[in-house]
């Protein structure tokens, strides 16, 4: 059999710092915000690191759980890739500020910026290091969020949803064990105006002026259509599968970004899945990006949902994910 790439651990962090909605409508003095974002996004609460974290920091912690849980040491690892659109810096990349902080010394590092579609993206990648090439047995993927640090707390379009947190992921070969089977890329480009960091890089320079004019934060600068995610998740979804050689009916469980749970229930609808078979946490984490997919499979293994890494008996398992860009990608794994 050829090698394949088998999850061994998952590890999350969460700051502990949290804001309910009542905090946020009472900062922003806008009455009905609470009840709105329960109504229709799903939000009733999100954790937002502390003044002296970064995203390394959470990525760190996340890493070292997901360690623990696999039962390897960070010297083992034979690669580290971290996917956030919230570094540290510009450059150097996070990723190999992560590999200092965790002692994973033998390990190559980069990271991978396609929004919140970069977790699954990453895992993709990293299938396809361990299925190629016979000197990667272990590899490290880190989905790291770290908005709220880019967050304008006045402006209620971002302050309201975003949120900080990290997922982390052990992948290691196998020749006996089928784990990644197949995944989708996607993108359309036409859209990599509407959100975004957009201070900060060669098309838009920190000056004094934009920072002045507060620039640098976070901001929609143009709506995305409102079926967007609806419209691309199930067909992203099905043409996964048929890659994989399988049917919605084999799948056990679909986890989804993060960021509405109104569009996962019609999602789920479209594919014709009963809501059991997904599981959500925006409620009591808000908008965690690229770390949210993780988080949500690390909740439903803490409620009995989902077996843990170790103890599945080779389960169907769909991601589906998107970002800002447009970014988006898709991928179906075997749970051992």
């Amino acid at each position: 059999m050829i090698r394949s790439a088998v999850v061994t651990g998952l590890g999350i962090y969460i700051p502990e710092k949290m804001l309910t909605n009542e905090d946020i409508e009472l900062m922003l003095n806008r009455p009905g915000t609470a009840e709105w974002l329960v109504k229709n996004v799903g939000i009733r609460q999100r954790h937002i690191m502390a003044d002296d974290e970064v995203t390394s920091d959470l990525a760190a912690n996340a890493s070292r759980e997901a360690l623990e849980k696999a039962g390897i040491d960070a010297e083992e690892l034979d690669l580290v890739i971290l996917s956030t659109d919230t570094p540290d810096y510009l450059s150097p990349a996070t990723s190999v500020v992560v590999q200092h902080k965790i002692g994973a010394i033998n390990a190559g590092t980069f990271d991978v910026n396609c929004a919140c579609a970069g977790l699954v993206t990453s895992l993709d990648i990293a299938s396809r290091f361990i299925g190629s090439d016979s000197e990667i047995n272990s590899v490290l993927v880190i989905g790291a969020y770290g908005m709220t640090k880019f967050v304008d707390w006045t402006d209620h379009y971002t302050c309201t949803l975003f949120a900080d947190a990290a997922g982390a992921m052990i992948l290691q070969s196998s020749e006996d064990k089928e784990g990644f089977i197949a995944s989708k890329l996607i993108a359309d480009g036409s859209f990599h105006d509407h959100l975004g960091v957009f201070v900060g890089g060669t098309a838009e320079p920190p000056t004094i002026e934009a920072i002045q004019n507060n620039k640098h934060h976070l901001a929609f600068r143009k709506r995305f259509p409102a079926d967007t995610n609806l419209k691309y998740w199930p067909e992203l979804t099905r043409d996964c599968l048929t890659k994989a050689n399988l049917t919605i009916d084999d799948l056990e469980w679909i986890f989804f970004t993060q960021v509405n749970l109104r569009t996962i229930e019609a999602v789920m609808k479209e594919l014709c899945l009963p809501l059991e078979k997904t599981h959500n946490v925006m409620d009591k984490w808000g908008y965690t990006g690229s770390a949210c997919i993780a988080l949500a499979m690390y909740d439903a293994i803490d409620q009995g949902k989902l077996p843990p890494p170790g103890e599945g008996n080779g389960e169907y398992i769909a991601l589906c994910s998107s970002g800002g860009g447009f970014n988006m990608a898709a991928a179906v794994l075997r749970w051992w």
